[in-house]
């Protein structure tokens, strides 16, 4: 079988092969329509790459050096449009043999092929398993000191044996089709920890079922890894993660049905969050469901999500299925949840991740339900009520954060806006490098306090200390500096540039922190009230959105200006094309015709070309037009002078302002830039080497004459100059044109 880059569709789980197009070999595309091809093979010519076209469809084939497959595929991501880049099928065969039948099994979509190419350190860390498990305890939500279980949360490891966060894992991993490999290192990676530790309890694994292609075959070395651990089968919980738009139901449920087949439960993750609905509980069926930690967060005073999860909560009771309560925060949560008859709980307030399993817990004391009773109707009237005068706030300082589209005004409204709400003495936004430097790149700032504007801080322990923190979406707050814990150092800084008080958030683009917004109190303590912190946050996500809306817009528009570059340029010669041409001449006509200025026009050709086409052949040819465009692009100096191809082997030069001697100046500035070349023309009669010849012409422009005046003028001087020997500048004058066009 020939060696090919893996990125099948077949099952992959049990092998993680390193993709062979940093080698030497042949490149197979097939494209969905013609005008992708042609698009392609622009692209190729433009490069003088060599390709063979098939005639079966559209498509074509190429040998790669080493290394040039990737960098072919790259270059074709900037050109093509999303959906070709999903719908053109690549194939890479090591070495020059041909494909065979068995080998197109291994086809896959561009935009897959690329990514797989782009997961450098992630193909790394899957063969050699650079993966740990994290454990987050489970806990009775009745009496939190009794721990159930643990869910498993898997840990990527650098080459220092520094922790990866998930986000940027999954994120690669599903876009280049390595999610079967990285779901088996997971389950494996949890059991070994789980036998390590000697875990007691229910184990709750994620996985992902449409990874599975075949149950049997796929989970074989789990379940085995299982019964050699000595673990029962129903202590463990597989969660699964793809309830968002599950792509097969039929197949999902026969997945499901093999665990349980195996003596596993089921726990359907998320509920509450994105497709996993009604419809699919119904459908699935599972043992356990896990509340979304977005339902969870403030259900105890959002009237919202309060109906929602008592109605959640009833019907799993009814239907006898246990129920978690993840990324519960706060004691108010856990109560409200308690009485409401949610079974297991899980979340910081109770513990965190940890590389080694908790075996205690805190005891939480239920809030005597007699008193919340009392005061529940208020409590909700009051919470909506700030809910309501929360989301006016927000909705009216988002208007003023969106009246602009640049990046500047937008953070410059956000610190103002926020420093006026909340009476602060300082808001600044701090901006992230790549390198986890920052500096401040705004400021918002009360009168008689010190600026920081432009402050730049390079904290090389910002990324292994904080970053993690900060990511997760999590808020610092501080009443006083000098009682807050913080390291001498810390306080000195934060002295220095007169902070007593501050709040951060995070500004988060996905999962990327973009920066932080500060508010800081600088001439005395401040106390955080949670409803402030809880503001403060829905701010700086408006501010995310706006900040991603501008980087968007301005994306777009080097998008634009790139493809009108491209409208308007020669894909061979890389200068102004026809279309290009006759925007510019008949925008300066009009631009002179009001200010009564010159405009000279030049069009020239290369000499005897067909028959250096018939000589050397038509690639020759091409290359020749593109020195020949250098050449004359070389000898035209000023910013608002155009080089275009006028057709074939004939160029024009659009000269603003230039009156005759001018023009005629750079025809002979043309003349010894191509001379130069030396570009050998042995049957040409008038050089050994390629020439031009010229026509030049110039006019005032005025409302009487027309555009077409110059430009005949021009191509009569370039008639005149082949009728006189070539290789020469014939001035025209306008005059004579304009009596050859009434005439005709």
């Amino acid at each position: 079988m020939s060696q090919i880059c893996p990125i099948s569709k077949t099952c992959a789980c049990r092998n993680v092969a390193r993709c062979q197009t940093k080698e030497a070999g042949r490149l197979f595309l097939w494209f969905p329509v013609p005008h992708t091809l042609k698009k392609v093979t622009s692209y190729l010519k433009k490069f003088a790459l060599k390709y063979e076209l098939m005639h079966e469809r559209p498509g074509l084939s190429l040998d790669c050096r080493p290394g040039e497959a990737q960098e072919i595929a790259r270059n074709l991501a900037q050109l093509l449009a999303p959906r070709e880049l999903k719908e053109t099928q690549v194939l890479f065969i090591r070495g020059a043999i041909q494909p065979q039948i068995h080998d197109f099994s291994d086809i896959t979509s561009l935009q897959r092929f690329i990514k797989f190419n782009q997961s450098d350190w992630l193909v790394e860390m899957l063969v050699t398993e650079r993966f740990t498990s994290y454990f987050q305890a489970i806990v009775s939500i009745q009496d939190t000191s009794q721990i159930y279980g643990y869910e498993s949360l898997l840990r990527g490891l650098d080459e220092q044996g520094n922790l990866v966060l998930p986000g940027s894992i999954m994120e690669l991993a599903t876009e280049a089709g390595l999610i079967p490999q990285l779901d088996q290192i997971a389950r494996l990676s949890t059991i070994a920890q789980i036998s390590h530790h000697q875990v007691s309890g229910h184990i709750f694994i994620n996985f992902a079922p449409t990874s599975l292609y075949d149950p049997v075959f796929c989970l074989r070395s789990t379940v085995e890894a299982i019964d050699q651990a000595g673990i029962s089968h129903d202590r463990i919980v597989f969660e699964v993660v793809e309830s968002d738009n599950p792509q097969d139901l039929a197949h999902l449920k026969a997945v499901l049905q093999y665990y349980r087949d195996a003596g596993f439960l089921i726990a359907l993750d998320d509920l509450g969050s994105g497709y996993s609905s009604l419809n699919l509980l119904h459908q699935l069926r599972p043992d356990f469901i896990k509340l979304d930690m977005e339902l969870i967060r403030d259900v105890h005073q959002n009237l919202y999500k309060a109906s929602i999860t008592e109605k959640l909560l009833e019907i799993t009771q009814k239907l006898n299925i246990q129920t978690v309560a993840e990324g519960i925060e706060c004691i108010e949560e856990l109560n409200w949840l308690r009485e409401r008859g949610a079974t297991l709980a899980q979340g910081y307030l109770i513990a965190k991740p940890s590389a080694v399993p908790v075996t205690t817990t805190p005891h939480f004391e239920a809030i005597a339900s007699n008193n919340v009773a009392s005061t529940d109707c208020k409590l909700v009237e009051r919470h909506v009520q700030h809910q309501n005068e929360s989301e006016r706030i927000v909705a009216a300082v988002t208007q003023r954060i969106r009246q602009s589209l640049e990046l500047d005004e937008i953070l410059q409204t956000t610190a103002d806006e926020v420093r006026q709400l909340f009476e602060v003495d300082r808001v600044i936004i701090y901006q992230f490098q790549a390198d986890w430097s920052g500096l401040v790149a705004v400021e918002s700032l009360a009168e008689e306090c010190m600026s920081i504007l432009g402050f730049h801080v390079m904290d090389t322990c910002f990324q292994s200390t904080r970053a993690a923190y900060f990511q997760q979406g999590n808020t610092r707050a501080i009443k006083d500096i000098e009682n807050a814990g913080l390291s001498p150092c810390h306080v000195d800084l934060l002295r220095s540039l007169q902070i007593r008080a501050n709040l951060v958030v995070p500004i988060l683009q996905k999962e990327r922190l973009w920066g932080l917004l500060i508010a800081h109190q600088c001439r005395h303590a401040r106390q955080w009230q949670q409803s402030e912190i809880n503001l403060f946050n829905q701010l700086a996500g408006q501010a995310a959105i706006a900040i991603q809306q501008s980087e968007l817009y301005h994306q777009l528009q080097q998008a634009n200006q790139e493809l009108q570059r491209l409208a308007c340029s020669d894909g061979l010669t890389q200068v102004g094309n026809r279309r290009c041409f006759d925007d510019t001449f008949n925008a300066q006509w009009q631009r002179l015709a009001r200010e009564q200025g010159s405009l000279s026009l030049i069009l020239c050709d290369v000499d005897y070309f067909k028959l250096y086409n018939d000589t050397h052949g038509h690639l020759a040819g091409d290359d020749a037009l593109r020195h020949v465009a250098k050449a004359i692009s070389q000898a035209v100096k000023h910013p608002a002078d155009l080089v275009a191809r006028y057709g074939g082997e004939e160029f024009a030069v659009i000269l603003p302002n230039t009156d005759i001697e001018g023009a005629i100046a750079v025809a002979r500035d043309i003349q010894t830039h191509v001379s130069v070349l030396k570009m050998p023309h042995p049957h040409s009669d008038v050089s050994e080497f390629i020439t031009l010849s010229f026509g030049v012409a110039t006019i005032i422009p005025h409302s009487q004459l027309s555009p077409e005046t110059l430009i005949a003028a021009a191509d009569q001087g370039l008639y005149q100059a082949k009728a006189q020997g070539r290789n020469c500048v014939v001035q025209m004058d306008c005059e004579d044109a304009d009596r050859i066009i009434t005439n005709s």
